[in-house]
């Protein structure tokens, strides 16, 4: 990684968690360079993605759920026969 801007985060201790288990995952050898390739990721996410509601998505299918609007298929071909039908 090339030497630039240096800037100090306090993270929490449970978004570090991901963090480093996204290290081990990625064989990343310091969480430095961790964050830095989180960040290069999220910097360059679709605008779709980055300006989407997620919270407000959640709530409305919280709200499909308890209203009972959800299926339940015992195996995955029942699942794709419904998904064709």
């Amino acid at each position: 990684m090339k030497a630039g801007h240096k800037i100090t985060l306090e993270i929490p201790d449970e978004l570090y968690e991901g963090i480093t288990d996204f290290r081990k995952k990625a064989h990343i050898s310091d969480a430095k360079e961790a964050v830095f390739e989180l960040l290069k990721y999220a910097l360059t996410l679709p605008p779709y993605f980055k300006d989407f509601d997620w919270k407000k998505a959640e709530k409305e299918a919280d709200a499909e759920i308890k209203a009972g609007k959800v299926k339940s298929f015992s195996s995955v071909d029942d699942f794709l026969a419904d998904l064709k039908a």
